[in-house]
């Protein structure tokens, strides 16, 4: 199996980033809606995109905003690629080029495969983050999509869960946020760290 893409979302500040990557962070995701608590501001993420390693990924976290500020953002910040959060509909998505750029997915119990119909990208993110508390994702369901595209599984993701998730869904990556936090947009480090190792693990052992 090729190498697991461990994405790192919701950062805010440039150390935070230049660690992540040194501890093998594939990508390095940037909020720019104005309702996220972990939202920052073009030329922050401009200043945090050059000093980042040549191959991590920048990718830029809209949701339904205006198609010509998601475009002017990509270009300032220098992403490479823009992920679509909101209800953003296959037309829209495809304005987005010559950006590269994946869709999210929310991943519940009634997720059908007609979520996937009609986007023309070759990654989708799924977003379990709304599972129901008291069970875990059905990281199964999530192996069945691949058919639609390579899949990012997020959502309540630690590195005690991230092996269990990848066994099971045999994913392109996965995307943690929240839970390598000590704050919103501040990472745990450490946590990156074990995210980073368990992803690693876990991928030898498939």
């Amino acid at each position: 199996m090729s190498r697991i893409v461990v994405k790192v979302c919701g950062v805010t500040e440039e150390r935070d980033a230049i660690e992540a990557a040194l501890l093998g962070v594939d990508a390095v995701g940037f909020r720019f809606s104005e309702a996220s608590p972990r939202r920052i501001d073009p030329e922050s993420a401009r200043r945090i995109s050059e000093r980042l390693p040549a191959l991590v990924a920048r990718v830029g976290v809209f949701s339904d905003e205006p198609l010509i500020r998601v475009l002017e953002v990509a270009r300032t910040v220098g992403l490479t690629a823009v992920q679509l959060d909101g209800s953003e509909d296959p037309a829209y998505c495809r304005a987005l080029a010559p950006f590269a750029w994946l869709k999210t997915v929310a991943f519940g119990p009634a997720t059908h495969a007609d979520s996937f119909e009609g986007y023309a990208c070759t990654t989708f993110l799924l977003d379990a983050s709304a599972w129901p508390e008291a069970s875990e994702p059905d990281w199964n369901r999530a192996r069945a999509f691949s058919v639609h595209g390579r899949m990012i599984l997020s959502g309540r993701l630690d590195a005690s869960r991230a092996a269990s998730a990848i066994e099971r869904a045999r994913p392109y990556g996965i995307d943690v946020g929240p839970s390598v936090e000590f704050a919103p947009g501040k990472m745990d480090l450490d946590r990156v760290e074990a995210v980073v190792l368990a992803v690693r693990r876990a991928e030898g052992s498939l």
